[in-house]
């Protein structure tokens, strides 16, 4: 078997269900990229996350679709409702990094919860 380099692009061909690919279609059209750009950041992202940037997509993605079908004269309350969720989220990120603070000096459980080193330093989420 040939080796390749670790930065070579290499095709994959997968099966998945028609209804993902349509997701994942429609995700590429919003996000302004192309499919295989869209597979390739969730697959990298998916490798790579830490509980800050789960909590952080979580809540972005919980606000689009809660505000996106919410009426007009409902706003107030649902803005208050998406303020006290990203409160809760704080205070559980906050108490689940309390709890593991006898273990962060290791760099996998810092990562765990954090994210990667360069991640953090080029602005990423975490």
């Amino acid at each position: 078997m040939l080796r390749r380099k670790l930065g070579t692009t290499v095709q994959v061909n997968l099966r998945i269900t028609e209804k993902l690919r349509r997701e994942l279609e429609a995700a590429a059209k919003q996000h302004g990229v192309t499919f295989s750009l869209e597979v390739r950041s969730r697959l990298i992202g998916s490798l790579n996350q830490s509980l800050a940037s789960y909590l952080a997509d979580f809540a972005r993605r919980a606000r689009e679709i809660i505000e996106h079908s919410t009426r007009k004269e409902d706003i107030e309350a649902t803005w208050r409702r998406l303020r006290a969720l990203d409160a809760k989220s704080a205070r559980f990120y906050a108490d689940v990094e309390e709890e593991l603070l006898p273990y962060l000096q290791d760099p996998k459980v810092r990562e765990l919860l954090r994210g990667a080193q360069q991640e953090r330093e080029k602005g990423g989420k975490a």
